[in-house]
């Protein structure tokens, strides 16, 4: 059985949904956006030549414009879930640190459409937000009186009126279990250096899960939104050979605030993937790109899947199921 890594295109924010040859199913985030930041369109017009204008209405297949093409790749968590893994419980869910692109969508996923929740990853992080702090922003406050009820192990009623439960789980560096170990699983980071560091600057990107994935002698890194303290503390603690990776999912959507030249250096990814569109101003592809065969954007090939067999072959699809990447064993 091949593991195998689901990145979704999901706007600006992150979700990805990992099947382990174990049967187990785990989701990394979530953010359910449906439209383009106007800086993605900016972007993709200039990819295309074009005036922003002209992308947003010029025809690109059949009648549609770029825009409605490139929007029709969005896809929500939940509707993703339900054509490809109707019915599974989610094994783990991973939040990967408590910003709201990465944990937008759990209100309908979890509370509204009850999807059964065995074990949630948190940071002992100890950021708070009231409703006020939503007013008048994109993101709504339902989501995060979610999240602090799951963080706590409270789930949404049943039909009995019991309430679902689930295990909480706060790993750190270097802790382990048979079920991580099991599918192949580990954590980076965070410390409890880097969570206190983070909770006294009020900055969180740096209390992200760094999670290092191995099968078949294949490696793929998930970092969420970690920044230079992290990857400092990683290099400092693991050799080049620990880190070593074939596949690595950039940090902070591709951002430079993400990159770090030494750790990326270390990790020697083959294929590196964004999970949203080019930026100029802060987009740090080519930098990837010195050290990577090849960068992938999820804005610019829609939500694609990591396939790593059991002989080590790694087969890399766009939405349409078109394989676009073969990284041979």
């Amino acid at each position: 059985m091949p593991l195998v890594f689901h990145f979704l295109n999901v706007g600006h924010g992150d979700c990805t949904f990992i099947e382990f040859p174990s049967g187990r199913l785990m989701m990394v985030d979530i953010n359910n956006s449906k439209s383009l930041p106007e800086s993605d369109v900016e972007a993709l017009a200039e990819s295309k030549g074009l005036s922003t204008y002209a992308f947003k209405h010029s025809a690109s297949v059949g009648l549609r414009s770029w825009e409605q093409y490139y929007q029709s790749l969005l896809v929500d968590p939940y509707d993703y879930y339900e054509e490809n893994f109707s019915g599974r419980s989610i094994f783990r869910y991973v939040q990967t640190h408590p910003d709201m692109d990465h944990m937008s969508g759990l209100h309908r996923f979890f509370w509204q459409e009850r999807v059964d929740l065995v074990n949630f990853w948190d940071t002992s992080h100890t950021k708070d937000l009231d409703e006020g702090s939503f007013d008048n922003g994109k993101y709504a406050y339902v989501d995060w009186a979610v999240y602090n009820c799951l963080r706590l192990g409270v789930g949404p009623e049943k039909k009995n009126g019991d309430s679902k439960e689930h295990k909480v789980i706060k790993a750190e560096r270097g802790d382990s279990s048979s079920y991580w170990n099991e599918d192949g699983i580990e954590v980076l980071s965070p410390t409890s250096e880097l969570i206190t560091a983070c909770n006294e600057c009020e900055e969180y990107n740096d209390c992200s899960y760094v999670l290092k994935f191995t099968h078949a002698g294949r490696s793929v890194i998930l970092p969420g939104d970690a920044e230079k303290a992290s990857w400092n503390s990683i290099l400092a603690h693991y050799s080049k050979e620990d880190l070593s990776c074939d596949v690595l999912k950039a940090s902070h959507h591709g951002r430079m605030s993400g990159y770090h030249e030494e750790a990326v250096n270390a990790m020697g990814p083959d294929t590196v993937i964004c999970s949203v569109g080019k930026k100029p101003s802060t987009d740090a592809s080519d930098e990837y790109a010195r050290v990577a065969n090849r960068v992938l954007s999820t804005r610019y090939n829609g939500s694609m899947k990591v396939k790593i067999w059991e002989d080590g072959d790694i087969w890399i699809h766009d939405h349409s199921g078109n394989r676009i990447a073969t990284i041979e064993g």
